[in-house]
């Protein structure tokens, strides 16, 4: 079988990115305006590409982003909740430069690290949940195998499924980590990839 071949594209900056304030579900901000140059920027290296469909998160910053790569390639974005920002409980909305709120969330991915995947955030998710629905995503895509999909989604998303999908992902979680409207290219099949590209940033 044909590998499938995902472009993970990173929403722009957001208005959340730069008040450093953890946004997942709670709060939905818009991008800023150079999260828009970014996207405009990425949308440019991106129609050279012949791809099979393009997903997106339902949240505004993600469709946002969707709207302007339609705009220089031919797609219309197909929602789905399997790519939303992963849910960071009580943490959502609140300030990163908070030591405490940060604290919480570093003491998950720690966890995480060390192979507690059934450990989440509180009110929120766990890594286990994280897979699960990703995994979800990527058995709707059977069948379409035989050109790249562009799937639009969020950072702390995508380094999750790096983590967990990817076998040449690095030793810490947070090395999966995408600049804003950066983008990555991962090859596999079933739950088991490998990163071709990381990280490219816009009109990179």
């Amino acid at each position: 079988m044909t590998d499938l071949i995902l472009y993970l594209l990173r929403h722009g900056e957001s208005v959340a990115n730069v008040e450093r304030v953890f946004a997942a579900r709670r709060i939905d901000p818009p991008l800023s305006d150079v999260g828009i140059q970014q996207i405009t920027m990425q949308a440019e290296s991106l129609k050279s590409i012949d791809f099979s469909d393009m997903y997106a998160s339902p949240l505004l910053r993600a469709r946002q982003t969707a709207q302007i790569v339609g705009q220089h390639c031919p797609l219309e974005p197909i929602l789905s909740n399997a790519l939303q920002e992963v849910n960071v409980g009580i943490l959502d909305g609140e300030n990163q430069n908070d030591p405490r709120k940060w604290g919480v969330y570093e003491g998950v991915v720690k966890k995480w690290e060390r192979g507690f995947t059934d450990i989440g955030f509180p009110g929120g998710e766990s890594l286990n949940d994280i897979g699960d629905r990703f995994k979800s995503f990527l058995n709707g895509l059977e069948g379409e195998q035989q050109k790249p999909i562009l799937a639009i989604g969020h950072c702390l998303l995508f380094m999750a499924v790096i983590w967990l999908f990817c076998e040449n992902h690095g030793p810490k979680f947070e090395d999966g980590h995408m600049g804003r409207g950066h983008l990555s290219i991962v090859s596999g099949s079933d739950d088991r990839f490998r990163i071709l590209r990381f990280n490219i940033s816009p009109g990179g």
